[in-house]
């Protein structure tokens, strides 16, 4: 079985909100909101497919040392297993932009479920609601 890695950020903002992003123009997932992130390329780390990512969908220049992990979830479909990481940060310089066009909301976690999200989301989702409250 095909198996890919994908790394997500919950940016947490000064009042607990958790950015996520809509999904648009793709085949799988087309219109769902999720943690702005992507797939893990071979040549690079964890870390390094986060920071890519984060800049090439916000626009913002993360600090690895302002990342942590917080917890995963694996989505398994006939042909491959998916496991998403899901990292945390509080701190970066800027403002987030749809760089892609993509629509991006502030949203409390415990709102998250109100969201059409992939169904592997529902575990982050509520590991996150846990871990920053509200």
């Amino acid at each position: 079985m095909k198996r890919m890695v994908v790394a997500l950020i919950g940016l947490i903002n000064s009042e607990n909100y958790v950015l996520i992003s809509n999904r648009k123009n793709r085949s799988q997932f087309s219109d769902f909101w999720e943690f702005p992130g992507g797939k893990v390329e071979k040549q690079e780390s964890l870390v390094e497919a986060l920071l890519r990512e984060t800049k090439e969908e916000l626009g913002l220049l993360l600090n690895s040392s302002c990342v942590a992990p917080l917890t995963f979830s694996v989505d398994t479909s006939e042909k491959q297993e998916t496991l998403l990481l899901l990292f945390i940060c509080r701190k970066w310089n800027g403002q987030p932009k749809g760089m892609e066009g993509q629509e991006l909301k502030w949203v409390k976690p415990l709102d998250l479920y109100q969201y059409k999200m992939p169904p592997a989301n529902i575990f982050l989702n509520s590991i996150l609601r846990d871990w920053v409250g509200n």
